[in-house]
């Protein structure tokens, strides 16, 4: 199976997209640090709300993270490991979800509900203080 019959297929584009994107999210926290360059993007939260909000100090976050330096990493954000863990093993589970896909060693429909499952659970599990902070704020 070449490359394009690979892509041809939608699931496994998206998943290439989404571990593309991943990827840019990582390399981004590896180039601009807390400390060094600067994050060109800012946020604005705090200004908008008058008070700290749950996901601020996030890319600075990552960006320790990425240099593994945890202990500043949870200083920025107590979400961060957990959120930036979120997206490691997303990034490594749209790569082998994908291998699995090509294989056929599950059938297709069960393996996007598993897929599917596994990934909505992270996602409550890892982002659960940011989706109720508007009824719950930190």
């Amino acid at each position: 199976m070449n490359i394009r019959q690979i892509l041809s297929e939608s699931y496994n584009k998206i998943n290439f997209i989404f571990t593309g994107i991943i990827l840019l999210g990582f390399i981004y926290s590896g180039i601009f640090s807390a400390n060094g360059i600067k994050h060109p993007i800012k946020f604005r939260c705090a200004e908008i709300y008058n008070k700290p909000c749950v996901s601020t100090g996030l890319s600075r976050s990552f960006s320790e993270i990425v240099r593994l330096n945890f202990h500043k990493a949870k200083e920025y954000n107590s979400n961060g490991i957990a959120i930036f863990l979120f997206f490691f093993i997303q990034f490594f589970l749209r790569i082998i979800v994908s291998f699995i896909y090509i294989s056929k060693i599950i059938s297709e429909k069960k393996l996007i509900l598993l897929d599917v499952g596994i990934s909505i659970i992270l996602f409550i599990f890892t982002f659960h203080n940011l989706i109720f902070w508007g009824i719950n704020p930190q």
